[in-house]
C-alpha cells in the first residue's frame, strides 16, 4: 500500500515536471520565433541554441547544454520513456562534367552529396511509475560521399590511309630502224709471184751470252736493194716460233732491226713466250720505225741485222749498255729456244708462203 502511494506521488511529481517543461518549451519557442524574426529582419544568421541558456535562466529552470556534433544541432527533449526515431532524408546531388580532350580518354565526374536529417519523434510509453526521463540528443548526421569519375570523351585519332595515284611517265623505247652498213668485202688481188730474198733465219736458242740480241754479222742478202730489183719499196715478212723458254713471258716482244752507220730501222711485234707459239706479221720496208727519223740507204750495204728480246715495256732484256736486263731475271728468259725468219719480197709482188722456208 505504501509502495503504491509512493509510486502515485512520484507519478504526480513527474507529471508536474512534464507540465513545467512543456510550459518552458512553449515560452522558449515563442521567444525563439521572435528572435528569429528579428534576426531575419536584421539580415543576421543567428543560431537558436545561442539564446537557450538565457531563456531558461530567466524562467528559473535548468540550463541544458547544447552539443553540436559534426555540424548537427541536438535539441534535448525530456519525456518519460521517450524513444527518438530518426527519419532519414537522403538528398543526392549528381553533377556530370563531360570534358572533350584531344586524347582518347573517357572521364566522367560524378559528385554525390548525401545529407541525412534526423527528425526526432517523441513516443510516450507508459512503463510504470519508475519511468526515468532521458534526454536523447538527436544527431544531425550529414555524411557526404563524393564519388568522382571524370569521363572525357575524346575522339580517337584514326590513321586514314590515303592512296594517291601518281602518274609515272614511263619511257617507252621506240624502235628506230638504223641502217646497217654492210661491209662489202674488198677483193684483194693476188699479187703475182716475184723475186724474194731470205734475209734472216735464226734457228737456235738465245742464251745469256748473247745478251738478248740475235745478230747476223755480216747480214745475208746485203747487196743493193734498189736495182736491178726494187726490194727497197717491197715488203718484209716475219715469222717467230717459240719452242721453249724457262718461264713463259706472256707479254714478250721481239723486234727486228737493220743497222747502218747512225741509221737504225726496226719492226717488232708481241710474241707470247709459250711453247709452240707461232706469230707472223708483215710491214712495208719504207714503213719501219726509224731512229731519229734517219732511214737506211738501201743502195748501200748494211752493217748488221737481227732481233732483240724485249719485255712488256719494250725494253731490251739485256745487260748491254747498262740496261741490266731491264729489271728482269735473266734466268726466267734464257735460254730462249726459237726460230725467227725474215723474207723480203720485191715491190708489187706477192709472198710465196712460209712453206718454202720452213721444213
Amino acid at each position: 500500500m505504501n509502495k503504491s502511494s509512493a509510486m502515485a506521488s512520484a507519478f504526480k511529481r513527474f507529471m508536474l515536471f512534464c507540465g513545467l517543461m512543456a510550459g518552458i518549451l512553449l515560452v522558449f519557442l515563442a521567444a525563439l520565433s521572435g528572435l528569429w524574426a528579428n534576426s531575419r529582419a536584421a539580415g543576421a544568421e543567428l543560431s537558436p541554441g545561442a539564446f537557450l541558456p538565457v531563456l531558461l535562466g530567466e524562467l528559473g529552470g535548468p540550463t541544458p547544454t547544447a552539443t553540436t556534433t559534426a555540424g548537427a544541432t541536438a535539441s534535448p527533449t525530456i519525456d518519460p520513456q521517450t524513444t527518438a526515431t530518426p527519419t532519414g532524408t537522403a538528398t543526392a546531388i549528381v553533377t556530370g562534367t563531360l570534358t572533350a580532350t584531344p586524347t582518347a580518354t573517357t572521364t566522367t565526374t560524378v559528385t554525390v552529396t548525401s545529407t541525412a536529417t534526423a527528425t526526432p519523434t517523441a513516443t510516450a510509453t507508459d512503463s510504470g511509475p519508475t519511468a526515468t526521463p532521458t534526454a536523447t540528443p538527436t544527431p544531425f548526421d550529414t555524411p557526404t560521399a563524393t564519388a568522382t569519375a571524370t569521363a572525357t570523351d575524346t575522339p580517337a585519332a584514326t590513321a586514314t590511309a590515303t592512296a594517291t595515284a601518281t602518274a609515272t611517265a614511263t619511257a617507252t623505247p621506240t624502235t628506230t630502224a638504223t641502217p646497217t652498213t654492210t661491209a662489202t668485202p674488198t677483193v684483194t688481188p693476188t699479187l703475182p709471184p716475184g723475186d724474194e730474198l731470205l734475209i734472216f733465219d735464226w734457228n737456235q736458242p738465245v742464251t745469256r751470252e748473247h745478251s738478248g740480241f740475235a745478230i747476223d754479222l755480216p747480214p745475208l742478202a746485203n747487196g743493193n736493194w734498189t736495182t736491178p730489183i726494187n726490194y727497197a719499196q717491197g715488203t718484209l715478212y716475219f715469222r717467230a716460233e717459240i719452242r721453249h723458254m724457262p718461264v713463259a713471258q706472256e707479254k714478250m716482244r721481239l723486234g727486228f732491226c737493220f743497222w747502218q752507220g747512225e741509221a737504225e730501222n726496226c719492226s717488232g711485234n708481241r710474241v707470247p713466250g709459250y711453247d709452240g707459239t707461232v706469230v707472223t706479221w708483215s710491214v712495208a720496208v719504207g714503213d719501219m720505225w726509224q731512229m731519229a727519223g734517219l732511214p737506211v740507204n738501201w743502195a748501200l750495204p748494211r752493217k748488221r741485222n737481227g732481233f732483240a728480246v724485249r719485255n712488256k715495256d719494250n725494253d731490251p732484256v739485256s745487260d748491254n749498255q747498262g740496261w741490266n736486263w731491264s729489271g728482269e731475271n735473266p734466268a726466267d728468259w734464257y735460254p730462249l729456244d726459237l726460230r725467227f725468219t725474215v723474207v723480203v719480197v720485191e715491190k708489187g709482188a706477192g709472198f710465196s708462203g712460209w712453206d718454202n722456208y720452213i721444213d
